[in-house]
């Protein structure tokens, strides 16, 4: 995983990670947006996606359980080494 400015937060997202390695193939590069539910509000919180965001790998898997982290795909970068940038 990594931000937009290419800078890797892994650890920071223990959770999508796992879910990642488990049900996606490899060699898919996905573009997309990561979202953390409040379970206790119920609705998307900006403000734990911000705390999670900072977190360390010591901090980081409290905080998936309490925040679970989502990810939400645009677009298919690349898949099994072929750039898909380039199409429609």
């Amino acid at each position: 995983m990594q931000t937009r400015r290419r800078a890797l937060v892994q650890d920071r997202w223990p959770d999508l990670v796992a879910a990642a390695e488990e049900q996606l193939p490899g060699g898919l590069v996905l573009d997309g947006e990561l979202l953390v539910w409040d379970t206790a509000a119920g609705w998307l919180s900006f403000e734990e996606l911000q705390r999670r965001s900072a977190a360390r790998a010591r901090g980081a898997i409290g905080l998936a359980t309490a925040f679970p982290a989502y990810f939400a795909a645009f677009d298919v970068l690349q898949h099994d080494g072929f750039e898909c940038m380039t199409l429609p």
